[in-house]
């Protein structure tokens, strides 16, 4: 099926100039009605290229922009969402084209940007569109480690407030977890920074191997010259020792980004259908 779009595509490109825009925008719309939205786009970018008075630009930024989206082409799919919102006149449309250029900058994870073309939605919106904003603003809070924001907005949107309430609690207990502090804790005994942070098998074997070099430093040093185990023990014990408060700090922030992961998910999944 996919061969057939991509000959007909070809075909279509070569006689393009004998086509009437309508057509052409009409070959593009049923390309994306099968979803090939790869072909789609070319097809789009056609019709804006030949239409010199801007009759279709309203049509075909908003499915230009949605084609990349949904090939993942989030950076210009913002730039099309944009050009989608200035030429559109309708004020519920021109807020989707803002909503959407959001989420593709959410995804990009241009946190600061995406806030700013929320702040320029307009206070009138449907129904839906305020859930979106609610929606979009949770998690880019979120992700800003902006909890109380989150809080909120999530709350605007849940199924169950107390539920999500309590997931907040949850997460305000994941910044118990100092990475800081494990490395500190294993600099003073291998092992206890892994152990802190509930690492129990990493910290065990921190513990045992830089324990072990040890000991077997002081026998060396006992049975032949402490130059010997200074030579022979020391370079080994000094590395394993500094990788393990140097990994105890990495696991500790590898601890906290799970659980807030993991929070986050629950948090997406008391959000109100629609």
């Amino acid at each position: 099926m996919k061969l057939v779009l991509t000959l007909i595509c070809i075909i279509n490109s070569i006689f393009v100039n004998a086509q009437s825009l309508s057509e052409t925008l009409r070959f593009a719309d049923s390309l994306y009605t099968n979803q090939t939205y790869e072909l789609a786009t070319e097809s789009y970018k056609r019709v804006l290229f030949f239409d010199k008075n801007g009759v279709y630009t309203n049509q075909t930024y908003p499915k230009i922009a949605d084609c990349l989206f949904q090939t993942e082409k989030y950076d210009e799919a913002a730039t099309y969402f944009d050009l989608a919102y200035f030429s559109e006149s309708n004020e519920e449309k021109k807020s989707d084209h803002l909503l959407k250029k959001a989420a593709s900058l959410l995804i990009l994870k241009q946190y600061d940007y995406a806030l700013i073309e929320i702040y320029n939605l307009p206070e009138a919106l449907t129904e839906e569109q305020q859930k979106e904003k609610n929606t979009l603003e949770a998690i880019i809070y979120f992700a800003k480690n902006e909890f109380e924001a989150s809080r909120n907005s999530f709350n605007q949107v849940a199924s169950d407030t107390t539920k999500i309430n309590s997931l907040f609690v949850q997460n305000k207990k994941v910044d118990r977890i100092k990475p800081k502090t494990a490395k500190v804790l294993s600099m003073i005994i291998p092992g206890l920074g892994q152990l802190y942070v509930g690492d129990i098998k990493n910290g065990l074997n921190s513990f045992i191997l830089t324990g072990g070099l040890l000991t077997l430093g002081i026998h060396s040093a006992i049975v032949n010259s402490p130059l010997d185990a200074a030579f022979a023990v020391l370079p080994w014990f000094q590395r394993y020792y500094q990788g393990g408060f140097k990994k105890a700090e990495i696991i500790a922030k590898a601890k906290i980004d799970e659980k807030r992961f993991a929070i986050y998910n629950k948090l997406l999944d008391n959000i109100q259908p629609n």
